[in-house]
């Protein structure tokens, strides 16, 4: 991995290196150096360091404030889903995750500056941005919770998978900050197509006309089309065991859940052509 100026990342990737670092001494009845001390401390423990971990509770943090001030301010729910579930996950998919895209291609987010010429710290904080922002989904909205948050006398809502998709895409986020820089990258453009593909179930959600549910089932037929191929050249680089199984396990899930999604798509695109009603509510898949 090519070197990296100490920044708000890439404390993962050394954290690994330390723990592969320390089995293989462990078969030879090496022990931690100070180093790999040093590393595990820093990333874990050390929030001056500006590890990912500390990263990605700061940005949960900041996702589940937000979600919780626009319930206070904009309580309810259209379509079973609530109004702050629409508001954060349209901030997320049309302005942070664009916004780093565009930094990223100009270069603006450059390891020790924009004029350094260093790697872009773009692909990890499209990483754990995406992995606090459906962290939040599960908790403010899918939790016993929710039901206090959204001040309904009901039981919370619960979704099992609601919670096994967000928990895959979690795990790739996570695993995602400790790959080579170029497979790192490869996995930032996945996401980035996987979150545009998905834009459209907003959208219609909020207008249910035929061409949105048509338009819905071809870009997220379209986004998978291209993430999908991408993520298993990802797989096939791996050279970790503890990396590869662990991807293996989040990309199947993701595959899996996204199937059966685009097949419910598929079914409501139909039925909407056809002049029917679609009955669109908060459940998984859509």
């Amino acid at each position: 991995r090519q070197s990296r100026q100490p920044g708000p990342r890439h404390r993962a990737f050394q954290l690994v290196a330390a723990a592969r670092k320390a089995m293989l001494g462990a078969r030879s009845g090496g022990i931690l150096t100070g180093e790999d001390v040093d590393n595990i401390r820093n990333m874990l423990f050390d929030a001056n360091a500006g590890g990912d971990v500390v990263f990605l509770v700061n940005a949960f943090a900041a996702y589940a404030a937000a979600r919780l001030a626009i319930e206070f301010v904009l309580p309810g729910k259209l379509r079973g889903y609530t109004h702050q579930q629409y508001v954060v996950t349209l901030a997320h998919q049309v302005v942070v995750l664009p916004v780093l895209a565009v930094c990223w291609a100009a270069g603006l987010l450059a390891s020790g500056g924009s004029a350094s010429g260093g790697p872009s710290e773009a692909p990890g904080l499209i990483y754990l941005l995406t992995g606090a922002y459906v962290l939040s989904d599960s908790l403010v909205n899918y939790s016993p919770i929710s039901a206090a948050i959204a001040g309904s006398a009901g039981p919370p809502t619960f979704s099992w998978g609601v919670h096994a998709h967000h928990g895959f895409t979690l795990l790739l986020c996570l695993l995602g900050t400790t790959l080579p820089p170029w497979l790192e990258v490869e996995g930032a453009v996945a996401i980035l197509l996987g979150e545009a593909g998905s834009l459209w179930i907003t959208i219609t959600l909020l207008r249910p006309t035929r061409t949105n549910f048509l338009l819905r089932l071809l870009t997220f037929f379209a986004s998978r089309l291209c993430a999908v191929p991408i993520a298993i050249d990802v797989l096939r680089q791996c050279e970790s065991p503890l990396t590869f199984y662990p991807l293996l396990a989040g990309v199947a899930g993701l595959v899996y859940d996204n199937v059966r999604t685009l097949l419910r798509m598929r079914y409501h695109a139909r039925q909407a052509a056809a002049g029917g009603g679609v009955a669109e509510h908060g459940s998984w898949p859509l």
